[in-house]
């Protein structure tokens, strides 16, 4: 299964190694469990960094979401497939040809939603008990779903879409797709330069990731006007922080800071091959993992600058941070190893 190694000194409290590779990591915020996602499994780490379990959960799953009341959690397989893992006693159900879950808040409850893939003709669903699909919500012919996010405050529902790919023609136009979660109803369709890679929600901003662009898409989501954000490198994914000011782009070989009022965006001193970036709770603090270069950066978002660079070994991709703040869960793809550090809340 794995195993842990401890540490009382330094910024590294614990190791917890598994003998597999390691796709994706995310935080309970209702306690201090952790999950790792494996090959064809996910791991549960406990609050003493043991490991509770392994459960089977489909093809190199990612993208783990934890349901709102925290006893579902939800991962994206690579065949094509959501597994629904009941977090208190184990079992997996699993919906078939759909890529993605988003959960939606809304007055009477939250909602999650499932996308289907381009052979499913890029609908989305509501989500009912277990894995059962309820009606279509929308359907998009002719496009794949690359994304799915939400917008608790407005209760709507975005859809990143692109044309189905071939291999001459790979996602060269892109859309965003605007759902009213209270109605169901396709609110907007907004044009986009290429394929929203990924798509991430602050404050009034929505902002999409164009890698073969090398741009980043800030899209009023008000006025729905868009603008280009160029940044000279290839984008891979966006995270903003609580007071919605700030946006951190990390990209193929380098950190751009976002300013969201002017939408100006600033290069910062970046190690090798950064490939994650992470806010804290509290928004004092952005972390980034080198891929290239064994370590995390702890970004000071007030002073912007780095503050710290701690060597985690190996080639650190995918990081969580627990709702209270105080501890950085850093995943090594390759060795399978799950890095937690003390970090300041």
């Amino acid at each position: 299964m794995g195993w842990v190694e401890r540490r009382t000194g330094g910024s590294v409290i614990a190791r917890v190694t598994f003998d597999d590779r390691l796709h994706d990591l995310t935080a309970n915020p209702g306690n201090s469990v952790a999950y790792a996602a494996l090959s064809d499994s996910v791991a549960f780490i406990g609050s003493h960094y043991e490991i509770l379990s392994v459960i089977p959960a489909g093809g190199h799953p990612r993208a783990l979401t934890i349901g709102a009341d925290g006893s579902r959690l939800y991962t994206a397989n690579h065949g094509g497939s959501v597994s629904v893992i009941d977090i208190s006693d184990h079992r997996v159900g699993v919906i078939p040809g759909a890529c993605c879950v988003q959960q939606v808040d809304t007055p009477d409850g939250a909602l999650i939603y499932a996308a289907g893939n381009a052979a499913n003709r890029g609908r989305v669903w509501v989500l009912g008990e277990g894995t059962a699909l309820g009606a279509p919500v929308a359907g998009f012919d002719g496009r794949a779903v690359t994304s799915l996010v939400a917008d608790s405050g407005r209760q709507r529902l975005y859809v990143g879409l692109c044309r189905r790919s071939d291999y001459y023609h790979q996602y060269d136009a892109g859309s965003l797709a605007v759902i009213d979660a209270a109605t169901d109803v396709v609110r907007h369709t907004v044009g986009l330069i290429g394929a929203p890679d990924t798509i991430t929600i602050g404050g009034s901003m929505a902002y999409a990731t164009h890698y073969d662009r090398s741009c980043v898409s800030a899209i009023d989501l008000a006025s729905f006007e868009v603008k280009l954000i160029p940044l000279g490198d290839k984008p891979i994914e966006v995270q903003i922080t609580p007071d919605g000011l700030r946006a951190y782009v990390v990209s193929s070989g380098s950190l751009s800071v976002v300013d969201t009022v002017t939408g100006e965006a600033e290069r910062m001193p970046a190690a090798d091959l950064p490939r994650c970036v992470r806010i804290s709770p509290s928004g004092k603090y952005a972390y980034v993992s080198n891929f290239g270069e064994r370590s995390v950066s702890i970004v000071d978002t007030i002073a912007q600058c780095v503050t710290d660079t701690i060597d985690v070994g190996g080639h650190p991709e995918a990081l969580a941070v627990s709702a209270d703040g105080d501890r950085l869960y850093v995943g090594d793809y390759w060795s399978g190893t799950v890095t937690v550090l003390s970090v300041q809340p």
